[in-house]
């Protein structure tokens, strides 16, 4: 590890979307490289149980992106010695209703992806952001999507929320020159988690079949380390974007 990077022992983190899958992942890497974790979504018996198995320690924060008013009192809802956050990784997201003609998608649903993936990431964003300004010093890690630059049929609504965080990540990136903070962006292709069966209101069956069908996929554990990796950079090199495919 790089003695100069942003994640080093004590640094403070914040992973959204950490109840399971990446977000869950993510947090068990930046742990054990000594970062003090802070552990966000809505399932708080979950996080409560990956925080115990940290190797340093962590926050269980209950935490719906979605919810305007729990993002814009998120700093306020944290103990005084967890606010100065240096990294963090907006992760989490969902698809529901999708793999399905836009024609025939539930409007609900579409607001609720929207929501999530966009306005919510955009929210924590903007909450942590100032603290870091402050400080001249912090890092943000976006996990996006190959479908950030990729279109496919079927996937219009996930789609349009992952082109929308690849050109707020480009701008904010661009917006922060010269003033210490980094702001970078992870790419994966299909990852086995428990996103699939969500899409599909619990569908286990369907997203076994799903995940069978794509053949080889990535695990939230080669995310966790992209993000490790992006993060141990030198202060003077900022990885933009960080495609991940399965081979």
């Amino acid at each position: 590890m790089n003695d100069t990077a942003i994640l080093r022992p004590g640094a403070v983190a914040l992973v959204t979307g950490a109840s399971a899958g990446i977000g869950g992942a993510v947090a068990e890497a930046l742990s054990a490289r000594g970062a003090r974790v802070i552990c966000a979504a809505r399932r708080l018996e979950r996080l409560r149980d990956l925080v115990e198995a940290l190797s340093t320690p962590g926050l269980a924060l209950e935490l719906d992106v979605a919810d305007g008013a729990s993002t814009r009192e998120l700093i306020e809802r944290l103990p005084a010695d967890w606010r100065q956050i240096d990294i963090l990784v907006n992760n989490a997201g969902h698809d529901l209703g999708g793999r399905s003609p836009f024609q025939d998608r539930e409007p609900a649903d579409i607001q609720a992806v929207i929501e999530t993936n966009v306005a919510g990431l955009l929210q924590v964003t903007r909450a942590v952001l100032p603290g870091m300004h402050e400080r001249g010093r912090g890092h943000i890690v976006n996990v996006g999507s190959v479908n950030g630059f990729e279109w496919a049929a079927d996937s219009t609504v996930y789609v349009a929320s992952k082109f929308a965080v690849h050109g707020f990540t480009a701008s904010l990136r661009q917006e922060l020159t010269g003033s210490g903070l980094r702001v970078s962006e992870i790419m994966p292709g299909t990852v086995r988690t428990e996103f699939a069966a969500a899409r599909w209101r619990g569908d286990e069956a369907r997203a076994g079949a799903f995940y069978e069908s794509r053949g080889a996929v990535l695990s939230p554990v080669d995310v966790a380390e992209a993000t490790v990796f992006v993060l141990e950079r030198p202060p003077h090199v900022n990885i933009s974007d960080l495609v991940l495919r399965p081979a």
